[in-house]
């Protein structure tokens, strides 16, 4: 809509009537035409772009709510303004019921007709704006895809599809940084259920003695500092989906209610003794071992059946790699409009080091790397000089070198950290950045190398 002369159709029998008033409108600044039947307005408004229409109330082929309808059927961003003389008000007020923004009273005063004319161009306007961040937003999700081409992924795709059009819950496995969530949202905006809440929890963020009031609610004084009652996460997620990152995190006692709630759909909050029937659709995320974790004792295996009704594996990124110079570009896209310069290209080289490294940190490294070599690109060209020195000096070496004396791949893996580790001067927080992996996942892969020196060096003294 052109905010400075927004399009208005007036719809009089009284052709008198209907000219003077286009006529005004006209010396108002106003982009304004007149017709005299519902017919004609009907024609007018297919044949042109109009932003609000003023109808009087009293039309000879219909009246001025039944135009009201027709319009915000067919034309539903066109305003409607309904003129009525001072006995039919209550008829205005159904129109304006019926759909219509307002109505002006006969004769019209005018500074009455410029007040609810701005305030229609108003709303016009920001209509507008909804419409295209909506559009935009859908733009957005429409990209939020896994993208590739590659088998392994064209897999995650069909079972992504087929998943979707059920209500059985879905635990997606794969390492971190492959785009677990992504395909967690992927199946909810395929689902019925794509109109309702998507709520997405990182189970590892959240420490264990909040884990039970995060994800099911707890009354007023339930525990120290409960001041008032609070809505859990599931019910939030009411008629929608519950997306449970990093599940493997889950506290015993979270771990017993989460059970329940899939077996019966029965949620309790903390400190409550009333029960509440949720419809929830559950996907649950994992980048550890459950089995290994219920050999453990520190999952239940009676959970594990319950979220695992269909599982999908997203495959790590070094088994895709034909799919890397797909990805990259997309990164590279995304983080130039946000930065509104134009994408730079990939230089052979930098899809070379991209093709032999061995990408621990998966898509999530990728990513962030990108993002990096968008920044400090000057050129329009990202050549070696723009990536990491850690994958400039070693990244392919590194691999090959592992490759060559046939090291297992968590071997590899745990070189490449420490190594990195190193480099960033034993900064956790800049080697996660740079791997891609968060903060406890790397504080996990960590700790085990400790405990692996600690039993080798044990097994040494014997």
């Amino acid at each position: 809509m052109s905010e400075t002369r927004p399009r208005i159709l007036v719809v009089d029998d009284d052709v008198s009537q209907a000219d003077s008033l286009v006529i005004l409108l006209r010396r108002e600044g106003y982009d304004a035409a007149g017709v005299y039947t519902i017919s004609q307005a009907i024609s007018h408004l297919q044949a042109n772009n109009v932003n609000l229409v003023l109808s009087d109330l009293r039309l000879e082929d219909h009246d001025g709510i039944w135009l009201t309808e027709q319009i915000k059927r067919n034309f539903p961003e066109v305003v409607v303004v309904i003129i009525t003389a001072y006995g039919t008000i209550e008829s205005a007020v159904q129109a304006v019921k019926g759909g219509a923004f307002d109505y002006l009273l006969k004769p019209i005063q005018l500074n009455q007709l410029r007040l609810v004319l701005e305030r229609a161009v108003q709303w016009c306007q920001m209509h507008r704006k909804v419409r295209e961040l909506e559009n935009r937003l859908q733009e957005h999700q429409e990209r939020q895809t896994l993208l590739g081409n590659s088998t392994a992924l064209q897999r995650v795709h069909q079972m992504v599809s087929r998943v979707a059009e059920s209500d059985a819950s879905v635990l997606i496995c794969g390492e971190s940084g492959t785009g677990k969530e992504l395909v967690a949202e992927m199946i909810h905006r395929k689902s019925l259920r794509r109109d309702h809440p998507l709520v997405i929890v990182n189970c590892g963020a959240l420490p264990e003695t909040l884990q039970e009031s995060e994800l099911f609610g707890h009354s007023k004084g339930a525990f120290t500092g409960a001041m008032q009652d609070k809505k859990g996460l599931l019910t939030e997620a009411d008629g929608g989906t519950l997306f449970l990152d990093e599940v493997g995190e889950l506290s015993p006692q979270a771990q017993v209610k989460l059970l329940r709630f899939l077996e019966n759909g029965e949620c309790r909050r903390v400190g409550d003794t009333q029960t509440q029937n949720l419809d929830v659709r559950v996907l649950a995320a994992t980048n550890r071992d459950l089995q290994q974790l219920i050999d453990d004792k520190q999952f239940r295996s009676d959970l594990f059946y319950r979220l695992n009704v269909i599982s999908v594996t997203v495959p790590p990124l070094r088994d895709i790699k034909e799919d890397i110079p797909v990805i990259a570009h997309s990164f590279l896209e995304d983080f130039a409009a946000r930065m509104e310069k134009k994408p730079p290209r990939l230089s052979e080289e930098c899809l070379h080091i991209f093709s032999d490294h061995n990408w621990p940190g998966n898509v999530r490294e990728l990513r962030n790397l990108i993002e990096r070599a968008v920044v400090v690109d000057q050129d329009g060209v990202i050549t070696l000089a723009d990536l990491p020195e850690h994958l400039r000096t070693h990244g392919s070496n590194f691999i090959e070198e592992g490759l060559e004396k046939q090291l297992p791949l968590k071997e590899i893996e745990r070189r490449y950290i420490l190594s990195t580790l190193t480099e960033c001067g034993g900064s956790r927080k800049r080697t996660g950045e740079i791997l891609g992996i968060t903060k406890a996942t790397l504080w996990r892969k960590l700790n085990s190398y400790r405990d692996e020196a600690r039993d080798t060096a044990l097994r040494g003294q014997v």
